[in-house]
């Protein structure tokens, strides 16, 4: 649970980075969404390697590796911020996103083989409403630490700065990633410790022996005919994307959007989301446990796709309440996609959730694509009908290819 908590914190100071550093180093919103790029691709670098060391040793070797590489990435920050180098921030960024990969390639699986088959989708839910709980932790610890701490100040202001005033206020910002930071590599550490001095319970997945699960090739020649598995894979794809774009860039919608609106007041508009987020979990959980899982899903895609599209027409506070509200839809999205798509995958559940976690790149990829959108077309609204068509493939998905079958 504390994995699940810790991997939700670095996720969503991303979107407090986001506008920190877009202003710091004046990026044009594709550029800041590259920030999300560097941290996603650590997420498509590592899982086979991943996958490859829990069949190897245990799934408690992927968690423990997964979190020395999240506090060696943190780490990082504070060198990245005294010498004000983005591209170190973007390697420590990557690094953590690689330790995250670790951590979701063992925890996920991890949960879902713990007890029965049938209720591997409550399981795992129940597990992902801690990573609601670190998503609002993590925007207010954010929010308290790193955007209030430096005011961000309009244009009107910066171009009445000298040179060497406009350097130090930019220095100011970056610089106020330190503590955060700091504060994460030492939990993270903690956490660490605690694993490893615990005894995990042996389980069968761990047991089969290499001659039984075959090589990676043949896991991934069945694992290619099984229908579900394909569309989950697509379905988590468009999930991360389309949650990672809206989170991303709500605060630049709201400031956008509503006059007079700044960087620090709409913050509290990405901690309610979080909030729309984390109530949603508890009541989808609480769905999934008397309803198919698959229509569940089905259900609140669709209701996300919507809002994303009424947040694209509408635009102003109507688009960002609906915004914010689209995060409630979102909750049990991404647990029950990776639950539906990982059964009765048996021997090949390890490959299997490996290639799910890595298409958590989808994040790094719909983002900038947004950001590019939005540059063209002169404002954020219309990028979120990307959100909108990636929440239309995960309603497919859920309605009509999550049953088990192969072809």
């Amino acid at each position: 649970m504390l994995t699940v908590f810790l991997w939700a914190v670095a996720n969503n100071l991303n979107d407090i980075l986001l506008p920190q550093f877009q202003q710091a180093f004046t990026l044009t919103n594709f550029q800041a969404g590259l920030i999300q790029s560097a941290f996603y691709f650590g997420y498509f670098i590592i899982p086979i390697p991943a996958g490859i060391l829990m069949k190897k040793l245990s799934y408690k070797a992927g968690i423990i590796t997964g979190l020395f590489l999240y506090a060696l990435g943190a780490a990082l920050f504070w060198h990245a911020a005294e010498i004000m180098n983005y591209t170190l921030f973007l390697v420590g960024l990557f690094i953590i996103a690689a330790g995250l990969g670790c951590l979701e390639t063992a925890a996920n699986p991890f949960v879902t083989v713990l007890g029965p088959e049938s209720s591997s989708h409550f399981r795992l839910n129940l597990a992902q409403t801690f990573n609601s709980f670190g998503a609002i932790i993590a925007v207010v610890f954010g929010q308290s630490l790193i955007l209030s701490n430096v005011p961000h100040q309009s244009q009107d202001v910066l171009d009445k700065m000298s040179p060497e005033q406009l350097s130090a206020y930019k220095h100011s910002l970056v610089l106020s990633v330190q503590t955060p930071y700091m504060i994460i590599v030492a939990i993270v550490l903690l956490v660490a410790l605690l694993i490893m001095l615990t005894k995990f319970p042996a389980l069968q997945s761990d047991n089969h022996s290499d001659a039984k699960q075959g090589s990676f090739s043949a896991s991934l020649s069945r694992l290619a005919r099984i229908r579900h598995w394909r569309w989950a894979v697509l379905a988590q794809f468009c999930y991360v994307g389309a949650q990672t774009a809206c989170w991303s860039y709500l605060i630049r919608y709201a400031v956008e959007e509503i006059p007079g609106m700044t960087a620090g007041f709409a913050a509290n508009y990405l901690t309610g989301t979080m909030v729309c987020f984390f109530i949603g979990r508890f009541t989808g959980t609480w769905l999934i446990s008397r309803f198919a899982p698959h229509k569940v899903l089905a259900a609140y895609a669709l209701i996300a796709m919507a809002l994303c599209l009424i947040s694209a027409f509408a635009g102003g506070h109507v688009g960002l309440i609906a915004l914010t509200l689209c995060s409630a839809f979102m909750s049990i999205q991404y647990p029950t996609i990776f639950s539906l798509g990982i059964k009765n995958l048996g021997q090949d559940t390890k490959y299997g959730s490996s290639f799910i976690v890595m298409t958590i790149i989808g994040g790094g990829i719909v983002t900038p694509v947004m950001g590019f959108v939005s540059d063209a077309a002169g404002n954020i609204p219309t990028a979120e009908l990307i959100p909108a068509l990636c929440f239309a493939v995960i309603f497919i998905f859920a309605r009509f290819r999550s049953q088990t079958a192969t072809n």
